[in-house]
């Protein structure tokens, strides 16, 4: 096979590797998904005809990506299975369902289809389904799963687990270990053991996997994500190969080697990424006496980004509203952002999950537990930073770059301080040519003031990176937002 001119030595290395199985350590900006997409290429050739590559993620978006890009190579659909984990799975119990304990025309629950049971409740019980193999259920949890069988329903967690006990049926087992005997897995930092206990299932003793992802991207641990699991890949899937990729072709050299100073205390040693984008990038800190002082800042800053509001100025203007994200850790900061962005007429979009359809359908069904953006609208896009991971923007803001937000640590609220590192990593990298680190003195969080000094993670950047904002006279004033919703919403 001849090597294409848009793979580096590193990346040929990863997609012509044949011996066995394969974990591609990718940092951000490397050309993941295009690594994965060739490789996955590479491989459909030497399939028989009942053959089928295996391809897995764990977004909707990021497999719409993947089947696009293998379309491009003009490679034919019909030898491969490009969905979410979650998807494979169902179409599984479907295929399977008489093997099963589910009814023939079971659904996937939504959560207006269980509204006796608490929020809390609920994410109690996901994170037990999620965590563990072997379940002892206590009264709650088993009234849960009458209530859901009781309607011929299945929650999303299920679907992983319902599909795990199929695979303890040898005779399924087989049947689709030799459907799919090469298994390639993208952003394999994010799986919980249940979907950890799956891949090996599927692979059984025959089967080659190829995992992709970045230990550094590691953000999930509040759904039962575990890092350690992604370390563990040689022990799972023995005798396999560790493959590097650290050229980023995304974030300018400065604001990159600024992000490898954050990550760099949880870093691999022999891992460091390499800059190929060669454009001068800024990296900016600004400190703000109060929240509304700090949105104001941001949204000033966009206008002044753009050109102005008017049509004369924005003749000129370098950026556009669509090449710019502002990412907060709590959703709840964003309500006196786009107080600020709204008084300066500022167009924006914030994620959000879509409504439920009418009609049921397995794609709306599994649709309803992603946050989706509009990328085809010219809008400034407000995302919170876990909502962020798989982007990138030329312009990014992180707001609250503070002490209690980053890393998390308010009343009633405290995350895992390295899974924290991690996240303000990923905020960073989001970002290619210019990045604002901002922060308040003062802020309102759940109707409470609070004070509090700069993220720690900031002082592991070194001064000469940094270009410091200073506060300036706002030409406008707006209203004093109202109080903030006192529920931490994430997504």
């Amino acid at each position: 096979m001849e090597r294409p001119r848009d793979l580096n030595d590193a990346q040929w290395q990863a997609v012509t590797y044949d011996g066995g199985h394969l974990l591609i350590v990718a940092g951000p900006g490397t050309g993941k998904t295009h690594t994965l997409i060739r490789r996955i290429a590479a491989a459909i050739p030497s399939l028989k005809p009942s053959e089928k590559i295996l391809a897995v993620t764990f977004t909707n978006k990021a497999a719409g990506q993947m089947r696009d890009r293998l379309m491009a190579l003009g490679l034919p659909q019909r030898q491969a299975y490009i969905g979410t984990l979650h998807a494979f799975c169902l179409q599984l119990l479907r295929e399977y369902w008489e093997q099963t304990a589910l009814p023939k025309d079971f659904k996937v629950a939504s959560p207006e289809d269980i509204p006796d049971f608490k929020k809390d409740v609920l994410e109690r019980i996901s994170l037990v389904k999620s965590t563990k193999l072997a379940i002892t259920p206590d009264e709650e949890y088993k009234a849960y799963q009458r209530a859901l069988r009781q309607k011929g329903l299945i929650d999303f967690d299920d679907i992983l687990r319902e599909a795990l006990d199929l695979l303890e049926d040898e005779a399924v087992a087989g049947k689709v270990r030799a459907q799919y005997p090469r298994i390639f897995i993208d952003e394999y930092q994010d799986i919980n053991v249940v979907q950890n206990a799956l891949l090996k299932a599927l692979a059984g003793p025959t089967g080659i996997v190829t995992a992709i992802g970045d230990p550094h991207q590691s953000i999930y641990g509040f759904r039962g994500c575990e890092v350690k699991l992604f370390h563990r890949f040689a022990e799972d899937f023995p005798n396999a190969k560790i493959l590097y990729l650290n050229e980023n072709y995304r974030s300018s050299p400065n604001l990159l080697t600024a992000s490898m100073q954050v990550i760099g205390k949880q870093a691999d040693k022999d891992f460091e990424l390499v800059a190929r984008m060669y454009e001068e990038g800024k990296l900016f800190i600004h400190q703000a006496a109060t929240d509304r002082a700090e949105a104001d800042y941001i949204a000033g800053q966009v206008e002044k980004m753009v050109g102005g509001m008017d049509m004369l100025s924005a003749r000129g203007a370098r950026r556009s509203f669509g090449d710019i994200a502002i990412l907060y850790r709590l959703n709840s900061q964003r309500h006196v952002i786009t107080q600020a962005l709204d008084h300066l007429g500022i167009p924006y979009q914030a994620s959000a999950k879509p409504p439920k359809p009418p009609a049921y359908s397995d794609e709306a069904a599994l649709g309803q537990f992603e946050e989706v953006l509009d990328y085809s609208v010219e809008k400034v896009s407000l995302l919170t930073l876990h909502a962020a991971k798989g982007l990138e923007f030329p312009v990014v803001f992180i707001s609250g770059c503070e002490e209690g937000l980053l890393p998390l640590d308010l009343e009633g609220m405290k995350s895992d301080p390295r899974e924290e590192r991690r996240l303000f990593y990923v905020g960073m990298t989001r970002a290619r040519e210019c990045l604002y680190l901002s922060w308040a003195g003062r802020r309102q969080i759940f109707g409470k003031t609070v004070f509090h000094g700069p993220s720690p993670f900031l002082a592991d950047i070194e001064e000469e990176l940094k270009a410091y904002e200073a506060a300036r006279a706002s030409r406008k004033k707006f209203k004093k937002p109202e109080p903030v919703d006192g529920q931490m919403k994430l997504f």
